[in-house]
C-alpha cells in the first residue's frame, strides 16, 4: 500500500501550503494578509490563493519534463543520471521513485479546492469570478497530468482538512469518464477571462502562468476523440490572438534562407524562442523562478546535466531536407538541431532549458495539435497546410492554399487577419507553418492514397513534426500515448521507444521495453487506490 500512503500524505501535505505559499515570487506579506481582503468563512484571500497554487507549479517542472520525455524516445539518460532517472528511462519504476510521487500534484489540487470553496463567486457582485475561473483551470490542468500519467483520476473536489475525511467515498474515474467530467467542469467558467488585475512579478506575467480555457478544452476534446470540437477550440484561441495583433508564428522567430549561386545559407531566429527572456510572440504559458522569492529552479541541474538528447532524435533531425520559397528541396540538416542540443558534446546536453523560466505551452504546440485535430476530423489537406505553411511549396501558389475560403470557421484562415497581402489580395507574409518557419521543405502524401490512408499518413507526419519541433519540452510521452490510443495501435508508442534503445546500441533493452509497452496497461505509472475510491 505504498502508493496509498503517498496519496494520503499528498493531500495532508497540501493542508499546510496555503499558509506558506501566500504569494508568487515578489509579493510582500502585508499585500496579501489584510483582514479586509479575506473571503468567506475560511478567510482565503483570492490573490493569496491564486499565487499560492502558481508557486506550487514551480515544484512540478522537473517531474513534468522527466515523465513527459524520459519515458519516450527523444531523451535518454547519461553517465550523470541518478538511479531514479535510470528507472524511468527503462520503464522499471520502483514504488519510492520520487518522479512517480503524487505529493505536489495532489497538494495543488487540494489547495485549488480550498480556494474554490473559499471564493464565493456570488459575493462582491462576482468581482472574484476571474480568480475562481483561473484557479479552476489550474486544477483542471493538474488533474489532466495525473490522468495522462496514471491512466485514472482519483477525483476529489472538496478540500481535505483532516485524515478522517480521507475515509469518505470518492469517485475513481477512467480516462474517458475523467475527460467528460473535466470538460463539464470548465463549462462553469465559459466566457470568463483569466485574471489580469494582478501585476507581474520580477518581469513575469501572472496571466501567462494560467492555462487558457480554449487550449485546455482543445486538449481535453483531442484526447476524447472529439476532433471537430478540439479544432474549434484551438482555432478560437488562434483567432483571438490574431485579432488582438499577437499573431503567433509570424516571421519574428523564423529562419531566413538565402540562395547564392548554386548554394544556400540560412540564419536562424528560431533559437530566440529559448533565450534568457520570455519570447511573448511564441510563448503562451510558462513557470517563472527566482532565487530571491520562493523556490529556485531545483530541477535545472537535473534536466541539463542528467538528461541527454537521444540519438533517435539526432538522426531524425539529420534526415530532414531544407526548403526555400518556391525552390526544390535540398539535402540539409534540420535547422532546429543546433538550438535544441549541443551536438558537439559527448553527453548531448539539451539547450532549450532556461534557469529563470520553463515554457510548458507555446504557439507551435497549439498549431500542431490544431493540425492533428483537423486531420482526424477528416481534413488532411488543410492539416498539411498548417504543418508546412503556404510559402514553401513550389507546386502550390500561396493564394490557393486549402486553408482559405472554407465554409467551416474552424478550417478557415482569414487572409487579411493572418497575412499581409499585396495589391491583388495575395498573401505575401504571415503565418509561415511549423516547417516553413524553420526553412524545412514541405512534406506530403504518397500518390493516389485513399482518404483513410491519407489521414493516417498525415497523422504520422504531424507526430514526427511534433518530435522535431517540441523535443524535450515535456510533451512527447502524452503525444505517443494519444496517437496510440486513438489508433488502437500500441506499436506506435512501443516501436518509437524501442528505437531509442536500438540507436543507442542497447538491443536487449529495446526488446524488453518494446515488448512491455505493447501492453497499454504498462503505459501508466502504478497507483494503488484505497477501497473508498470507487470506480463509476
Amino acid at each position: 500500500m505504498k502508493q496509498y500512503r503517498n496519496i494520503t500524505f499528498s493531500i495532508l501535505f497540501g493542508l499546510t501550503l496555503l499558509t506558506s505559499c501566500e504569494s508568487l515570487l515578489e509579493v510582500e506579506p502585508e499585500e496579501v494578509l489584510l483582514a479586509e481582503d479575506y473571503l468567506g468563512d475560511d478567510q482565503i484571500d483570492a490573490r493569496s490563493a491564486l499565487f499560492g497554487v502558481l508557486s506550487q507549479l514551480q515544484g512540478v517542472v522537473g517531474q513534468y519534463v522527466v515523465l513527459g520525455e524520459l519515458r519516450a524516445d527523444l531523451v535518454n539518460v547519461n553517465a550523470n543520471s541518478i538511479d531514479e532517472l535510470q528507472e524511468v528511462n527503462n520503464h522499471n519504476i520502483s514504488e519510492d521513485n520520487s518522479y512517480a510521487d503524487l505529493t505536489t500534484m495532489f497538494s495543488i489540487i487540494n489547495n485549488c479546492n480550498f480556494a474554490l470553496e473559499g471564493i464565493d463567486t456570488d459575493a462582491y457582485e462576482n468581482q472574484l469570478l476571474d480568480d475562481y475561473a483561473s484557479i479552476l483551470r489550474i486544477r483542471t490542468w493538474a488533474q489532466m497530468q495525473i490522468l495522462i500519467n496514471y491512466g485514472k483520476l482519483p477525483y476529489i473536489t472538496k478540500p481535505i482538512r483532516t485524515s478522517d475525511e480521507l475515509d469518505d467515498t470518492y469517485p475513481l474515474l477512467s480516462v474517458d469518464q475523467a475527460l467528460d467530467q473535466l470538460i463539464s467542469n470548465l463549462a462553469e467558467v465559459e466566457g470568463v477571462e483569466n485574471v489580469t488585475k494582478y501585476a507581474g512579478s520580477l518581469g513575469f506575467s501572472i496571466f501567462d502562468m494560467i492555462p487558457d480555457q480554449d487550449i485546455l478544452l482543445g486538449d481535453l476534446h483531442l484526447w476524447k476523440g472529439n476532433n471537430t470540437l478540439a479544432a474549434t477550440r484551438y482555432k478560437a484561441f488562434l483567432d483571438k490572438e490574431a485579432l488582438q495583433g499577437v499573431l503567433y508564428l509570424s516571421g519574428s522567430n523564423s529562419v531566413t534562407v538565402t540562395k547564392s549561386g548554386e548554394s544556400y545559407s540560412w540564419v536562424s531566429r528560431w533559437l530566440n524562442i529559448f533565450g534568457e527572456t520570455v519570447r511573448t510572440s511564441e510563448v503562451i504559458n510558462y513557470v517563472g523562478f527566482s532565487e530571491q522569492y520562493r523556490q529556485p529552479n531545483n530541477s535545472f541541474t537535473v534536466v541539463t546535466d542528467q538528461l541527454s538528447a537521444s540519438l533517435s532524435i539526432i538522426y531524425n533531425w539529420a534526415d530532414q531536407s531544407v526548403g526555400f520559397e518556391g525552390e526544390p528541396k535540398i539535402e540539409g540538416i534540420d535547422t532546429r538541431v543546433s538550438s535544441s542540443v549541443d551536438a558537439f558534446s559527448d553527453l548531448l546536453p539539451i539547450k532549450k532549458y532556461q534557469y529563470d523560466y520553463f515554457t510548458w505551452n507555446r504557439a507551435a504546440k497549439v498549431y500542431l495539435r490544431y493540425a492533428e485535430a483537423i486531420n482526424y476530423a477528416g481534413h488532411p489537406e488543410q492539416a498539411l497546410a498548417i504543418l508546412n505553411g503556404i510559402f514553401n511549396n513550389p507546386d502550390v501558389d500561396p493564394v490557393d492554399a486549402p486553408i482559405f475560403e472554407n465554409g467551416e470557421a474552424y478550417l478557415n484562415f482569414d487572409i487579411n487577419t493572418y497575412y499581409a497581402t499585396n495589391s491583388s489580395d495575395e498573401p505575401i507574409s504571415g503565418y509561415l507553418g511549423v516547417r516553413g518557419r524553420v526553412g524545412m521543405a514541405p512534406v506530403g502524401l504518397d500518390i493516389d492514397v485513399t482518404s483513410a490512408s491519407a489521414i493516417e499518413q498525415v497523422g504520422a507526419l504531424i507526430l514526427n513534426e511534433a518530435a522535431l519541433e517540441l523535443a524535450f519540452e515535456g510533451n512527447r510521452w502524452e503525444d505517443l500515448v494519444r496517437f496510440s490510443r486513438r489508433s488502437n495501435d500500441p506499436t506506435i508508442l512501443a516501436n518509437a521507444v524501442a528505437n531509442k534503445f536500438v540507436t543507442a546500441g542497447e538491443s536487449g533493452a529495446a526488446a524488453t521495453v518494446g515488448q512491455k509497452l505493447l501492453n497499454p496497461e504498462n503505459w501508466y505509472l502504478p497507483l494503488s487506490i484505497p477501497d473508498n475510491f470507487v470506480s463509476q
